[in-house]
């Protein structure tokens, strides 16, 4: 009788997906880079950063050889900048003590910024072909679905893992792992799973028992997400050029480029001038507001813009205003000169 493993890495080399940069490159590297971006983005987001991250540091070398300031404009756009912080440190590290060789060890993987459990068995897994299964969100909604776990994933992590192990393929691991990937992407998805075309229903619990809309069990969020308030200055010399600066190497957006703007606070009756700004006195129009989600708290901007003579500001950094859509800022930075200007 055909496995459960078999029809899927059937199902797969007939239906999945196989266009994927990553999955046409299987190589450690490309391996890596691709499960740091797709940590909290959508595939269809990343494809676009990682040609344009890949064709810049083409490997491990030029990656380890480049400073933030390059890394992070390289990521702007993809948020969570602590990701292209933590690849910079972890190919230092790289080069240093593997010769810039990614580790195939799950425990070498592991001291390394920014890899934890997931990341470490996808690599070796993947890039290696080693017998694990890390366990995505893909990976384990269809353990949840296949066993009727009738829990929330948050509580019963470790239980998933231990499930995932019996999975576990010794001589075909890459394909058994992107085949799990794939399906859960495409077949077993979050919302009205497709068990009508489904390859394993046979063998699904929560198929049997008519769970499989129900799971996994949600835990329901409580309220709306906070909201952080601030100004934001957009100002522009007599070259066509907009003031910027590079945020604190702490907090959101950490050494980030900026344009000025007030302490992000969330009563907005604390608002207080940025120290820049109140040292400049220079006239300014109100050109409008916008809110930006982050993960935690939504950010409430009122915009203004003005003009200033470079000289003012001898030791400033500025930007083409031409190109700052294709600068260093991030997202939210770039909505504010947007509405400015």
């Amino acid at each position: 009788m055909e496995s459960f493993s078999d029809k899927l890495i059937k199902w797969h080399k007939k239906s999945g997906r196989k266009n994927l940069p990553w999955q046409i490159d299987k190589s450690p590297y490309k391996v890596w880079i691709s499960e740091i971006m797709l940590q909290q983005t959508q595939v269809t987001t990343v494809i676009p950063y990682f040609h344009k991250f890949i064709k810049k540091f083409p490997s491990i070398s030029e990656l380890a050889n480049a400073n933030e300031d390059e890394v992070l404009a390289a990521w702007s756009g993809l948020g969570y900048y602590s990701r292209a912080r933590n690849l910079l440190k972890a190919a230092k590290l790289i080069k240093k003590n593997f010769g810039s060789k990614i580790p195939n060890s799950y425990d070498e993987l592991m001291t390394l910024p920014g890899i934890g459990d997931y990341t470490a068995k996808a690599i070796i897994g993947i890039a290696y072909n080693s017998p694990v299964m890390p366990t995505d969100a893909n990976i384990e909604r269809i353990l949840v679905r296949l066993f009727a776990i009738e829990k929330p994933i948050i509580k019963i992590k470790d239980k998933l893992k231990n499930l995932a192990n019996t999975f576990v393929s010794k001589n075909s691991s890459s394909n058994l792992i992107q085949s799990f990937m794939d399906y859960g992407s495409s077949v077993c998805v979050p919302r009205n799973p497709k068990c009508n075309i489904c390859k394993i229903n046979n063998l699904c619990q929560s198929h049997k028992k008519n769970l499989q809309s129900l799971l996994p069990l949600k835990i329901k969020k409580t309220g709306k997400k906070n909201i952080k308030y601030t100004r934001a200055y957009v100002l522009i010399n007599e070259q066509d050029e907009i003031l910027v600066r590079n945020r604190p190497s702490k907090g959101m957006l950490a050494s980030m480029l900026e344009v000025p703007n007030d302490n992000w606070v969330e009563n907005k009756k604390l608002l207080s001038h940025d120290e820049l700004i109140s040292k400049l006195k220079t006239k300014l129009k109100h050109k409008g507001s916008i809110e930006y989600s982050f993960s935690h708290f939504n950010l409430e901007t009122d915009i203004y813009f003005g003009n200033i003579k470079k000289n003012k500001l001898s030791q400033a950094n500025w930007i083409k205003k031409t190109h700052y859509s294709k600068s260093g800022l991030p997202t939210v930075m770039k909505k504010i000169v947007e509405v400015a200007i």
